[in-house]
């Protein structure tokens, strides 16, 4: 069985849309407590979500009280699926399943408050929240991060901290500093 979690309620059918890969899946997942960390919107400028070593899935918040405003008063659908003509490897990111065509839903879940769902995921011990800090390590970490997406997600350094508040009030730095070594001047 794998999961899909999602806003949107009462869906029957599960059809594929384009994300940041390009091209059109439905997505799903093997871990219950990874999927419902897709049950409320966020951008991987918002949270860096990974595994440890032991597989536990790991939430990192880009900036400070991301995970809570994320979360937060947030309900989502939890739809089990079956696995079939799903695929995994064709993403860069391990847990994620794929499948081109459309899929039918087996079950739904409701979690009526997110937010509190995941703490308690959290005091299992079968989630990881690492909560934004203000110490060398953990900005680095978040830097290389944040500055992977805008290069990866093509951002338009030029526009994106009016578009976006989040490029202005969190990363303006790294907005700055990329535009500042793309515009030659570092060159002989």
């Amino acid at each position: 069985m794998l999961y899909h979690v999602s806003e949107k309620p009462g869906l029957k059918v599960l059809r594929p849309h384009v994300s940041s890969h390009g091209r059109a899946y439905v997505y799903a997942v093997d871990d219950l407590v990874t999927g419902l960390l897709f049950g409320a919107g966020h951008d991987d400028f918002d949270l860096y979500l990974s595994n440890d070593a032991a597989g536990v899935p790991t939430v990192r918040e880009c900036w400070p009280g991301a995970f809570q405003k994320v979360y937060q008063g947030k309900r989502c659908s939890v739809y089990e699926v079956d696995e079939a003509g799903f695929q995994r490897g064709v993403t860069s990111w391990d847990p994620e399943l794929v499948h081109e065509g459309e899929v039918a839903v087996e079950r739904e879940t409701v979690v009526d408050d997110l937010y509190r769902r995941l703490l308690e995921e959290e005091k299992r011990g079968t989630l990881t929240i690492l909560r934004y800090e203000h110490t060398d390590e953990y900005r680095r970490v978040i830097a290389g991060h944040v500055v992977d997406r805008l290069i990866r997600f093509d951002v338009d350094l030029d526009t994106c901290m009016e578009t976006d508040s989040r490029f202005a009030a969190h990363f303006r730095g790294l907005v700055q500093g990329l535009r500042d070594l793309m515009d030659g001047r570092l060159l002989p």
